[in-house]
This record gives C-alpha cells, structure tokens and sequence, in this order.
C-alpha cells in the first residue's frame, strides 16, 4: 500500500476512513500499514498510531474507532476535514453538540470532531470558527 493512503480518503461515520474500517482485525491493520506504526497500550485498549492516522482496538484485537489528524486531506461528506470549522459542518451536515470535549452530529452517529485548542491561538477563541484538528469514527 502507498503511504498517501494514509493520507487521503473518504470519511464515512460508523464504518471507515479511507481504505481503514472498524471491525478490522490487528492483523488486517498490520498488513495494510505495511508495518509502518507504533503501538500505546492504554489500559483497555491499545492504539496503533501513525503520522496522520490512529486506530483504537479492544481486548479482542479489533478496531474500534480511528482517528486522523494533519496531514490527513480527507473528507467527511465530500467537503469537511481537518481545517474546518463547526460552522462548515453545521452548514453541510447540519445540528452538532458538544460532548465531552468533542463535537456530534445527531443525523450522523459514528462521527466526531475535535478543535484545535484555545492555547493554539493569540486571538480569543470562538467553538464555530476554531478549526478541527481532528476527526473520529467509531
């Protein structure tokens, strides 16, 4: 597999990013990112983590949620990725709300979005225009 896999693709809430999907095996994920990864354990899961791209699996060796971040250009809905705002996806995807410090869309369960934080700026921050610094499926 290219690397700018790891890099690209669509974001469909609840099942994939890209080529990755939930559900997948450690041994699925291990084929597909070549080998090209770290590993965290935590203490009910362990996350297998590249540049752009982590992955989440429980006891069973499952993935579970994934996550990306920059460098990742791809896109939820054709349009929303990392860079943009709770605004944008209020206009695209409609009704968000906040949740333990990441953002839902009710019409879109298996979603969420993350913002850069307040200590990233100079200026005061705003929750619509502060950018997604990362986004999740799960």
């Amino acid at each position: 597999m290219k690397m700018d896999k790891l890099k690209n693709g669509e974001i469909i809430p609840g099942k994939n990013i890209g080529t990755f999907h939930l559900g997948w095996t450690f041994k699925q994920l291990k084929t597909a990112l070549n080998d090209k990864f770290e590993i965290e354990k935590r203490s009910r899961c362990f996350v297998v983590k590249t540049d752009c791209i982590w992955f989440w699996l429980d006891d069973k060796q499952e993935v579970f949620q994934i996550r990306v971040q920059e460098p990742f250009e791809g896109k939820f809905l054709g349009e929303i990725g990392i860079g943009s705002t709770l605004l944008d996806v209020e206009n695209k995807a409609g009704e968000w709300q906040e949740e333990l410090d990441v953002y839902i869309l009710p019409n879109h369960i298996g979603i969420c979005f993350e913002l850069r934080d307040i200590d990233d700026f100079d200026d005061e921050w705003d929750e619509l225009t502060a950018p997604i610094n990362a986004i999740s499926v799960y």
